[in-house]
């Protein structure tokens, strides 16, 4: 009795999963392209492994993927905190350890920002935008980077070792599931300089570029060498904002001198900060102060009183303050929690909405906060969908091939649309 209900669970699972299948490939198919800020045909399977890097490093790697497991809407990601743990709950139900979808997808090794070594939560810095990556059939691969710039650019290519070998053991759950030929990189901030470096080369450490490396996303890029980078001679795409040195100064720096890619993209939003390319300081910051008080209710408010003996409120304070307690290293323009995420405390057992009208205003959203942001920043829920829409169309052309979605990213298509873009392609 027990084998033919395991039997039959298998058989329904089955069928299931083919249903899926041939849904998830229609919609990949069919002359209307599904729109690239929005949920694509596959859910998303996420893990993490140990990995050895330059020097015997050992690090952590986080992998989004496409699967056809059900989505786990009870899913939370555990983050490591001193001085404990605190959960965030995963923006499309993403399946833990789930089997990959064996359809080898294109990889996209993404590095996150900071020079210190990454810490825990850097796993998660993007995963709004990484599970919709996932869900629109690429697999993404986020190592904790070094402290040494040096092994942080000799690193990233380790990762793509490590990844190609998992999807090259058909017993492994990421077996199959990645192709080779389609290798992107991408990175914000110091981690934007690693990527760019692992990408062009370093000549001055003796670095080669990686020549796996077809296409690239770069967010409020710092840099290496100006002229290792002139060399690149492959599509990219970088976004900064108006408001950092990066947005004004490097990023335009790296658009001009890069002449040998075809084609090369630059978003710029006027108004956006530094960190307002994370795409989840938002959820990051709502979620942790929700936790911190459902577990502690006499607890100060955790945006405006740090409590370090509570993990989830110290967190949700440091990312609300992360633009002031950053100005010194960083200066003006880096932006924090309090100067762009505009729906924190909304829903909350201790409500930030004073006057119902479903924005934070108390405490306030400061929008304009001299000397630390120089104008208004860019609202969360205008700049987060921004992100997801230039991100994941230039992926799906450039790295993926399909010449349907370079319709999003034209200059066009920003002017008719009134997006806060400005464009250019050459």
């Amino acid at each position: 009795m027990i084998q033919y209900v395991q039997l039959k669970n298998y058989c329904a699972r089955l069928i299931l999963g083919v249903a899926a299948l041939l849904l998830a490939f229609t919609a990949v198919f069919a002359d209307d392209i599904l729109p690239p800020d929005e949920p694509g045909p596959f859910n998303v399977g996420v893990t993490k492994f140990s990995a050895t890097m330059t020097g015997g490093r050992v690090t952590t790697i986080q992998v989004f993927y496409p699967t056809l497991e059900p989505a786990d809407e009870g899913f939370r990601y555990i983050i490591s905190f001193a001085p404990g743990t605190y959960e965030l709950r995963s923006a499309l139900g993403a399946a833990a350890d789930a089997k990959a979808l064996p359809f080898r997808f294109p990889l996209v090794v993404y590095d996150h920002g900071g020079s210190p070594a990454g810490p825990d939560f850097q796993r998660v810095c993007q995963f709004p935008m990484h599970e919709l990556m996932a869900s629109h059939g690429f697999v993404v691969a986020l190592a904790l980077h070094s402290a040494i710039a040096v092994n942080r650019v000799r690193d990233l290519p380790l990762v793509v070792d490590n990844m190609l070998a998992r999807s090259a053991d058909p017993d492994d759950l990421l077996g199959n599931s990645i192709d080779s030929s389609k290798i992107g990189i991408s990175g914000h901030s110091a981690g934007g300089r690693a990527a760019l470096a692992a990408a062009a080369g370093w000549t001055a450490q003796g670095i080669a570029p990686d020549p796996r490396i077809k296409a690239m996303v770069l967010y409020e890029p710092s840099l290496e060498s100006l002229a290792d980078a002139s060399a690149i001679d492959f599509p990219y795409l970088i976004m900064a904002g108006g408001q950092s040195v990066s947005g004004r100064e490097t990023a335009p720096a790296i658009f001009d001198a890069t002449e040998l890619a075809t084609p090369r993209i630059f978003v710029q939003t006027p108004n956006a900060t530094h960190f307002n390319f994370l795409t989840g300081m938002g959820s990051e910051i709502d979620q942790a102060r929700e936790a911190a008080l459902l577990a502690d209710p006499t607890l100060p408010e955790p945006l405006t009183t740090r409590t370090a003996s509570n993990a989830a409120a110290a967190r949700a304070f440091d990312l609300w303050h992360q633009g002031e307690i950053l100005f010194g290293p960083i200066g003006a323009g880096a932006g924090g929690g309090r100067n762009y995420c505009d729906r924190v405390g909304v829903n909350s057992v201790r409500s930030l909405d004073a006057d119902g009208d479903g924005f934070t205003d108390s405490p306030p959203l400061v929008l304009d906060d001299a000397p630390f942001v120089l104008r208004r920043a860019t609202r969360e829920e205008v700049m987060v969908p921004l992100i997801k829409l230039y991100t994941v169309a230039f992926w799906r052309r450039f790295l993926d091939g399909d010449r349907r979605y370079m319709s999003y990213l034209t200059p066009g298509y920003a002017a008719r649309n009134d997006l806060e873009a400005i464009v250019e392609i050459e």
